[in-house]
């Protein structure tokens, strides 16, 4: 019933995909506006006028021709992205009508389908969907916390780490900064590979993905102590940041790793056999006077045995070695990996569960943001699994939510909407229509064993005391020595900000908000930030920060802007910066999306708060907000201190 309830589910989201295709549904298309050609390795280039989200997948349109990878042969390789930059090595033919379309002006385009994703869900619950269940035992045996690991651990963070490794379903919650990656997750999987067993590690997307894998690695490899190496894969499109640091483990360094590895296994035999020749010479009494035989003690049959098993090892590795010359394709090697790293969506459609590559151990971080309908598919590979989050952020991106919960018999599609976190709750209700439409505040959480970490190093004492009265609970608290520094920026109201729709809503904009923070971010151009986001609740208020910067970009001449980093709290799930400017927008009579009062929108306030790692400036009327009891805001605000414009180097 589960898998047909979840093959019904994604079929509905499909067909509303394709139905609806030629008005955008499902769709991102971003213009190229340069190429830079004849980079190493025959690689290209392309910014574009906008981020492409899904870069994993994409298709290009080079004057008006469609250039699309399929079974039939690959036309060119997505290797890395950065923002609004993809870096490709496209096939000559392409190179050539990309080169022509620089010269002559041609419009390039870079397509992404969502249609593709939602088909692969479908396909895997038809193929792999029976075997959904919950993880009752430990199918490869159970591997306990290694007595050498190398990575030190709180007490707190070791009893999650024993919880993660002694349960066949378990979920560490921890809020940011308490360890949940590099410390309990690290552990874990230095444990496992250790014991000599195999890891998956998924993500919901390429940058919460890239996020655990960099903290993991950070810690795996402090000291020398593991070389990922030819031992950890990250599957997909990574980051160029990423790729950089750690281009060792992205697919194309990995291919390059083992092509190496592969000739020097070659020549060794070859070696070897060389060496069986010359001592049948020897023996036949035709070799150099005084020389000594290699293989004393073995007999001439023997010896023959030996170089008929080099030649045939040597064929199959030359055979692997052809593989991945020819595709680029790190598959044929997919077994020697300890750990394979991807975002849950790749990770469905490249790792079988009846595939190569056999793992021991299934962990799902940021699994709040994973849609429950791909995280329980988790479940089909028969392995213990083990979740990292926070069921106080924000749930999954359901794109075209409310045309398609419409649908006839479209209850089942809130699947896509549902945290992975209810996993266990979806799996064995009773009624699953019944379920998605009255999803419950929490999780149940009977059979999953919890860990929580209430211990942060991120905020400072001030910041997470008021996140355990409004959000975490009296438990959670500051282990860090350093305070969150929250500032404000008052920017009240204006008669301009108070105007109406034609419906007589509020349109949720704030331009006096929108005035200071384009004047907090002139007057800080030149001091080198690490990293600033800019966060607002409303896309219209993102919209108007988003015109504003740019405007203030363009009056500087400065070709980068920070269009990407101007984000709704819905964007910005996932990601971090050191300083967040949050537009807090609604100063109004009612507040929405900023009334914590309601369930979902502490959840959206606590995700925009937490994305900072320095610096928190809250912009908003704060004699308005001050006037409001029992609001997260107004008790921030109540903490924050006022900010000058220009903080020169307190950035």
């Amino acid at each position: 019933m589960l898998q047909e309830d979840a093959i019904r589910s994604a079929g509905i989201y499909l067909d509303y995909l394709l139905t609806h295709r030629n008005e955008g549904a499902g769709i991102v298309r971003v213009r190229v506006r340069s190429i830079q050609g004849s980079l190493l390795d025959g690689e290209m280039s392309l910014t574009c006028d906008r981020e492409l989200r899904l870069v994993d997948d994409i298709d290009l349109r080079v004057g008006g021709k469609l250039y699309e990878n399929s079974d039939d042969g690959i036309l060119f390789r997505v290797v890395s992205h950065n923002k609004k930059t993809v870096t490709i090595v496209p096939c000559p033919a392409l190179a050539e009508h990309l080169e022509q379309a620089l010269a002559e002006k041609m419009p390039v385009f870079m397509e992404s389908d969502l249609t593709f994703l939602v088909q692969r869900i479908k396909n895997w619950y038809e193929n792999y969907g029976e075997l959904v269940a919950l993880p009752r035992g430990f199918g490869r045996g159970s591997v306990g916390l290694s007595g050498e690991n190398p990575i030190p651990l709180s007490e707190n963070q070791y009893e999650a780490a024993e919880v993660a490794m002694s349960s066949p379903l378990a979920y560490i919650w921890g809020a940011p900064g308490t360890g949940k990656t590099k410390h309990v997750l690290a552990s874990c999987v230095w444990s496992l590979i250790r014991a000599g067993k195999k890891v998956i590690l998924c993500a919901p997307t390429n940058n919460a993905l890239e996020q655990s894998l960099s903290g993991l690695l950070s810690a795996l490899t402090a000291d020398g102590q593991y070389d990922p190496g030819g031992h950890v894969l990250r599957m997909g499109v990574p980051g160029d940041g990423f790729r950089m640091t750690w281009g060792e483990v992205c697919e194309d360094g990995a291919v390059d790793w083992w092509k190496r590895e592969l000739g020097e296994k070659i020549s060794w035999l070859q070696y070897q056999n060389v060496l069986v020749d010359q001592t049948v010479i020897l023996r036949a009494g035709e070799g150099e006077d005084g020389a000594v035989d290699p293989f004393p003690g073995k007999s001439d049959p023997e010896l023959a045995k030996y170089k008929k098993e080099n030649k045939a090892e040597i064929n199959r590795l030359q055979q692997k070695s052809k593989l991945l010359s020819d595709s680029r394709n790190i598959m044929p090697m997919i077994s020697e990996f300890d750990l394979v790293a991807a975002t849950v969506d790749t990770c469905l459609y490249r790792l079988a569960p009846d595939g190569d590559f056999q793992a021991s151990h299934v962990f799902l971080d940021e699994a709040g943001y994973c849609s429950v309908i791909k995280a329980m598919a988790l479940t089909g590979y028969g392995l213990p699994l083990t979740m990292l989050g926070d069921h106080m952020q924000l749930p999954p991106v359901f794109e075209n939510e409310e045309e398609v919960i419409r649908l006839p018999d479209a209850g089942v599609t809130r699947l896509w909407k549902i945290s992975g976190l209810y996993l266990e709750d979806v799996v064995t209700c009773d009624d699953l229509k019944e379920f998605c439409a009255a999803v419950p505040l929490r999780p149940r959480f009977e059979e999953t064993a919890v860990a929580a970490l209430t211990e942060t190093f991120r905020f400072g004492p001030a910041l997470a005391g008021v996140l355990a009265r409004r959000v975490y609970g009296e438990r959670f608290h500051s282990g860090s020595d350093n305070e969150t520094r929250i500032w404000f920026l008052d920017a009240p109201k204006t008669e301009e900000d108070k105007t109406r729709n034609e419906l007589g809503r509020h349109r949720r904009v704030s331009h006096a908000e929108a005035k200071c923070i384009r004047e907090l971010i002139e007057a800080n151009l030149y001091h080198g930030w690490l990293s600033v986001g800019v966060i607002a609740p409303y896309v219209n208020q993102r919209n108007l920060l988003s015109e504003n910067i740019h405007r203030l970009m363009k009056k500087y001449g400065l070709t980068e802007d920070m269009d990407d980093e101007v984000v709704t709290v819905h964007g910005s799930q996932g990601r971090e910066w050191d300083v967040v400017i949050f537009s807090v927008t609604d100063s109004f009579e009612e507040a929405f999306l900023t009334n914590s009062r309601r369930p979902e929108s502490l959840k959206l306030l606590n995700t925009a708060v937490s994305r900072a790692r320095k610096t928190l400036i809250l912009v908003g009327d704060v004699a308005d907000w001050k006037r409001r009891p029992g609001q997260l805001l107004s008790e921030l605000f109540g903490i924050a201190v006022p900010a000058e414009k220009d903080f020169g180097t307190e950035w």
